[in-house]
């Protein structure tokens, strides 16, 4: 599984089947650690800034247990596995709107965590074919302490956002001599929302597609091509004041897709793989770093529409020190942008935010480096029956 599990994003890029280097063969167990983050920053005319961030710290394990395929058949996924992996976090949410007028300014500081886990199973259908299911979720919950227009270190109201994506795959991989190709079918149920004290703005909804991937091995490099898509509607569910117990419900187009690429190298002993994703997302909330622009249009009946677009790198390298013990090290940096456009439920003018994702403006190691966003993952894998290349 990609670093995906340990990463602060909900709803980005989920590659349930694909593998960049594949496992020794034989049992398997896997230990890490990880740290993530998450930014978002709207440019707002009449403050300095409006800023939001979310940091979890992930601590991964996994077993698993696979068998290769035979001689020179498909490009390294193995011709049967299980997988078993589970990824548990903490995070921490800050959030500032620093205005020099007299418009509001609201800060926010909030504590949550991201509990994320994943299965995977393949099994061979005679030389050349493997069946395979897959299911991962993604889920984080946390409570922000809200200070609007007060002196610091005050408390106005409390914030719930929650996330959760739960994605269930079944599909089919066909291998030829140093190449596969796989197709599955993709069912996705998606969760999330905003309440806050004068609102409240919750979605659910099932997102159905499937995903095709290509994978070419010549010598020691392997070329990997994947794209997945799913779309559906989700059920929107707005609550406001005056009359803030009185539901207002509507439907809502959403949709997700990615494009990815690698390329790998391996040595006898070490493996290097490189990866570019674009990802893209329809959704009807940002619950993931809520800006104060955001809180502010909520609580006056309006509702989000957001849609983003983001180009993640990764880089992971293995070292192999004896036959049971690998290292793993991999590193994510991330670019993007979202429109989120908010509608007024009581038929007034929309608002339209350009917001800036994954910046040098985030908390965290982003802001010291100066740099973007970022994910990076250090853990050792201990395998039990295979040897070092």
């Amino acid at each position: 599984m990609g670093i995906e599990l340990v990463g602060a994003c909900i709803y980005c890029a989920s590659v349930l089947f694909g593998i960049d280097i594949a496992p020794p063969p034989g049992l398997n167990a896997e230990m890490g650690f990880s740290y993530s983050t998450l930014a978002r920053k709207y440019s707002n005319p009449l403050a300095r800034t409006d800023v939001s961030d979310v940091t979890p710290k992930f601590l991964l394990i996994g077993l698993g247990n696979n068998q290769p395929a035979v001689g020179d058949l498909g490009a390294g996924t193995p011709a049967s596995e299980w997988q078993l992996l589970l990824a548990l976090a903490p995070s921490h949410t800050e959030q500032a709107r620093r205005a020099n007028t007299d418009y509001p300014q609201i800060t926010a500081t909030g504590s949550g965590r991201y509990e994320n886990f994943a299965g995977i199973g393949r099994i061979p259908v005679g030389l050349r074919d493997s069946a395979e299911v897959a299911i991962e979720r993604r889920s984080q919950k946390s409570t922000d302490d809200l200070n609007v227009d007060l002196s610091n270190h005050s408390v106005t109201e409390g914030r719930t956002p929650s996330a959760e994506r739960i994605d269930y795959a079944a599909g089919w991989r066909h291998r030829w001599p140093n190449f596969e190709a796989s197709a599955a079918f993709r069912y996705v149920d998606l969760r999330g929302g905003v309440d806050e004290a004068g609102s409240a703005n919750d979605a659910t909804g099932s997102l159905f597609g499937g995903e095709l991937e290509a994978r070419w091995r010549t010598g020691r490099w392997t070329i990997v091509l994947h794209g997945e898509r799913m779309a559906g509607s989700m059920s929107v569910n707005q609550q406001y004041l005056p009359d803030i117990l009185v539901p207002h419900a509507f439907s809502f187009d959403a949709s997700l897709d990615a494009v990815r690429g690698s390329v790998g190298y391996s040595w006898p002993r070490s493996d290097l793989y490189a990866a570019a994703t674009y990802d893209r997302q329809h959704l009807p909330f940002a619950p993931l770093a809520v800006l104060g622009t955001e809180s502010v249009a909520y609580d006056l009946a309006f509702r989000p529409d957001s849609s983003v677009k983001e180009v993640f790198w990764d880089l992971t390298y293995r070292q192999a020190f004896t036959p049971v013990l690998r290292v793993r090290a991999s590193l994510r940096m991330a670019w993007g942008d979202e429109t989120m456009t908010l509608i007024d439920s009581n038929g007034g003018p929309s608002q339209t935010l350009d917001v800036k994702r994954r910046g040098d403006f985030g908390g965290g190691l982003s802001n010291f480096l100066n740099g973007p966003e970022l994910t990076f993952f250090l853990g050792a894998e201990l395998s039990f029956g295979g040897r070092a290349k």
